[in-house]
């Protein structure tokens, strides 16, 4: 085992832990796995420096204590991603056995049986979350992090298997087994750490600009993520803003709770009623707006109704609340001569006033230069 290896390999694996331990800070989902995973095997890794201290052939029991303890931790933070905790109480086993095995190896100075044994389990440990990962290689993150960690996997295994050939009957800290394990163990463990830290990144990422974009409320999207999603959307189409009837004498009298509950269940009514490529926002309190692209006033206003009716029956009900529950909707087409999809929000607005004008729980059409037009009467 050569000196610069036994000063890189255990400050390579600390550094990674400390990146990790950053990352989980940060929110990263399975990050704080990970770190544990580093900083264990960093603590093997460094098992020589410890051995040059104070030499002692039961030195290998804690170095394989820690060994499968970060590859305990790497399954657990690959699995928090693909598959949470899927078959912990094996890996636990697996990973138990593997260290009674190379302590009763060590103990009874029978190498060959302390170093499979710690390889074969180290191996297990983390090839069965590729068992998992399999079916979510969708992303480029995934895609990679998987190829990493097959690495890894085999490298173990590689080692395990030709044990006889590479272990020797010399000093094990000069044997070609040391130098192989830490040659690859830096080479694919620089490969495993990076592609998991670029891969809960890119999730924070993701994560930042899905609370950027996405009302927490409603989970429908905010106003900010209405502009985006139009600025790719095709500007054909219809706008229909929805507000609900008296809220504030809702949030009045049932409290704010209630009425978080009733904006959460026109949201699902919206979501669950719009067409595919349909962009749902909430702009705020009680408004929401829906764009509906490709479709005309006629198919559109029967989308709205549809919502209007099923929140004026179904909501209070759902809810258990002794309460009438309605919503008044406003519609307007896009037109050419409209500057942006604002234009068409405006009119749907004034469409939405005059809903609200003539009694409230009814739709009512805007067209450009037209005057207002209520598609369904208010039902008694």
């Amino acid at each position: 085992m050569g000196a610069n290896f036994a000063f890189f390999l255990p400050i390579m694996m600390a550094s990674f832990g400390f990146a990790f331990l950053f990352a989980w800070a940060w929110g990263a989902r399975g990050a704080e796995w990970w770190s544990c995973g580093f900083f264990s095997v960093a603590a093997g890794f460094a098992v020589p420096a410890a051995y040059a201290l104070l030499p002692s052939d039961r030195w290998g029991i804690p170095a394989n204590i820690v060994f499968a303890s970060g590859f305990l931790f790497f399954s657990q933070a690959l699995l928090a991603r693909w598959r949470t905790d899927w078959l912990l109480s094996l890996r636990i086993a697996v990973w138990g056995i593997s260290i009674l095995l190379s302590i009763t190896g060590n103990l009874l100075d029978h190498g060959p049986l302390e170093l499979m044994a710690s390889d074969f389990g180290c191996f297990l440990l983390i090839a069965i979350p590729l068992i998992a990962g399999r079916r979510h290689l969708a992303r480029w993150s995934d895609r990679t992090l998987f190829a990493a960690v097959s690495l890894v996997a085999m490298d173990n295994l590689f080692r395990g298997v030709t044990i006889q050939l590479t272990r020797g009957n010399g000093d094990f800290f000069a044997s070609e087994y040391a130098f192989l394990m830490q040659a690859l163990a830096s080479l694919f463990g620089l490969f495993m750490a990076l592609s998991a830290l670029s891969a809960l990144i890119l999730d924070l990422l993701a994560q930042y600009r899905h609370d950027a974009h996405v009302d927490p409320l409603s989970g429908l999207l905010n106003r900010r993520g209405f502009e985006d999603a139009m600025a790719s959307a095709s500007p054909d189409g219809s706008v229909v803003v929805c507000d609900i009837d008296h809220f504030k004498t809702v949030n009045d009298r049932l409290g704010h709770a209630v009425g978080d509950q009733v904006i959460a269940m026109l949201a699902q009514m919206i979501r669950e009623e719009a067409p595919p490529r349909s962009v749902a926002a909430r702009f705020g309190g009680e408004e929401f707006v829906l764009f509906l692209p490709a479709m005309d006033a006629a198919r559109a206003a029967a989308i709205g109704n549809i919502v209007r009716e099923r929140f004026a029956t179904e909501a209070a009900a759902d809810l258990g609340i002794d309460h009438d529950l309605t919503a008044s909707l406003g519609l307007s087409t896009v037109q050419i001569s409209d500057r942006s999809i604002h234009d068409a929000i405006a009119r749907a607005d004034l469409a939405l006033y005059d809903a609200k004008a003539q009694g409230r729980n009814r739709l009512c059409v805007r067209r450009a230069l037209a005057a207002p037009t209520s598609l369904v009467a208010r039902r008694a």
